[in-house]
């Protein structure tokens, strides 16, 4: 891995930081309130489309919230693991590997950060949420990391994977806007799922990659102490 690609990890991490202690907030620091006046404005903002789009736009939406990351996700990793051959078979694996761990870090951050589902009144959602709390988003998240890194991982010339990887991407752009305009996530919780996915899941991809020079660090330290 090269260091663009380290850099991006630092970068992934450092913004989710950031974007917590913006959302905390505790010490009422004004600059963060003007922020969070932003992420609110901007989550007004998306749910005004309500009025101009037709109803079948919130219809969709209400589907994609609900399927995209639940079942048109894992259809497609599966696909790509039948056909993508041995290197399909290690992307898929190493993407269900991010998302089994993201899964209680999503769990322990919302519930450490408590940050409340969006408010703002005289908006009415168009479905409820899962859990009490908003940050980060959790379909945001996985859906990141679902699709990011079959996008890195994957090598290979067959177009129908290929198509299937960009499907993907599209998949993860509309599942984590639909989160805002169903009304159940402000921006700022679809930014920190999109930075916390993506930093885990290059992270993981990282540290599979380096296992035999870690392993060699190890069987050399044993051989010098030993």
């Amino acid at each position: 891995m090269n260091k663009i690609f380290f850099l991006t990890i630092f970068v992934c991490f450092t913004s989710f930081i950031l974007l917590c202690f913006i959302v905390i907030n505790k010490s009422n620091n004004l600059y963060f309130d003007k922020i969070i006046n932003v992420d609110i404005s901007l989550f007004i903002a998306i749910n005004d489309f309500h009025i101009k789009l037709p109803a079948m736009v919130d219809q969709f939406m209400i589907v994609i919230t609900l399927y995209g990351r639940e079942i048109f996700l894992p259809f497609v990793l599966l696909l790509i693991f039948i056909l993508g051959g041995k290197n399909g078979r290690k992307t898929v694996i190493i993407t269900g590997i991010s998302i089994l761990i993201l899964i209680p870090i999503v769990s322990i951050t919302k519930d450490y950060i408590e940050r409340p589902r969006p408010f703002v009144p005289g908006f009415d959602p168009l479905m409820s949420a899962d859990t009490n709390y908003s940050f980060p988003s959790g379909h945001s998240t996985l859906i990141i990391a679902g699709s990011i890194t079959p996008l890195i991982l994957f090598k290979g010339n067959k177009k129908y994977i290929k198509i299937l990887l960009i499907v993907l991407v599209i998949d993860a752009g509309l599942v984590s806007f639909s989160r805002i305009y169903v009304g159940v996530h402000y921006p700022f919780d679809v930014l920190g799922g999109f930075f916390l996915g993506s930093g885990i899941s290059l992270f993981i991809i990282c540290l599979i990659d380096n296992i035999p020079k870690i392993r060699t660090i190890i069987s050399t330290y044993k051989f010098k102490n030993f």
